[in-house]
């Protein structure tokens, strides 16, 4: 079974807390992102899901680089731009300065958060 953005979501949420980067105004002011959705560590390290429509099947998310650390279930990946990224709260994300990684399981995912928090 694929480990999907539908069943990352509510682990990253459970974990992090909501999301950090909501629509900021306009029609959608205050909703969720539909490309990204940022989460802020307790340690203050910025991590953002990719939730763009074509991308749901698999998850695949940004860090603060470096990944120091072999984790089963998390691999690199090229990287990717996105300009949701290019917000202030989000700089440390932005204009490819992020490590973008694909996760396959949900303990691919624990075992990311416990290293990265």
């Amino acid at each position: 079974m694929t480990f999907r953005v539908l069943d990352a979501l509510p682990v990253l949420v459970s974990r992090l807390g909501e999301t950090i980067n909501k629509v900021p105004n306009g029609d959608r002011s205050g909703l969720e992102n539909m490309k990204v959705m940022a989460f802020k560590t307790s340690a203050g390290k910025l991590l953002a899901l990719d939730v763009y429509s074509g991308n749901m099947k698999r998850v695949k998310l940004w860090i603060e680089p470096p990944l120091s650390a072999s984790i089963p279930g998390v691999i690199s990946v090229a990287p990717k731009l996105c300009a949701d990224l290019n917000r202030k709260d989000l700089a440390a994300l932005s204009a490819g300065k992020a490590l973008y990684l694909e996760i396959s399981s949900r303990a691919g995912l624990d075992g990311l958060l416990d290293w990265y928090s």
